[in-house]
């Protein structure tokens, strides 16, 4: 029995061996790997950058032109107001000189009439009194 003992430790002894190595090996090969992988993706990520860098620049050269033209919106949009409150006090300036032409062609044409009437009146009198006094 001790032989067989002696056989079955051995033959554990050397399988413990083996799949030690292999697992050795293994994770040799997954290190190695690994470190491939890892140097893959620093390269990725470098090319990316790399790329983007350029994308990057053009797109905040964009982001002010946009917001330049933005304030050019807004100052013109400002003046656009101030020239429409302007218009509008133009109309109401206009509105009460047309009002107060108004007033004074009807004025005029009070005074005017009122003139005649008197013209008519003062004419009558004196051609009245023209006759009173030539008989």
């Amino acid at each position: 029995m001790s032989e067989t003992l002696l056989v079955l430790l051995s033959i554990g002894y050397f399988l413990a061996t083996v799949s030690l190595v292999a697992a050795l090996v293994f994770f040799i090969v997954v290190a190695i790997e690994l470190r491939k992988g890892v140097s893959s993706f620093k390269e990725f990520i470098n090319t990316t950058k790399t790329k983007l860098d350029p994308t990057i620049s053009e797109t905040e050269k964009v982001i002010q032109g946009i917001k330049i033209s933005v304030d050019d919106i807004n100052q013109v949009t400002e003046r656009i107001r101030t020239l429409s409150e302007t218009v509008d006090r133009l109309i109401v300036i206009a509105e009460e000189l047309i009002e107060s032409l108004q007033k004074l062609k009807s004025s005029i044409s009070v005074r005017s009439s009122a003139l005649k009437t008197a013209i008519a009146v003062a004419t009558q009198v004196f051609l009245e009194n023209l006759k009173k006094g030539g008989k």
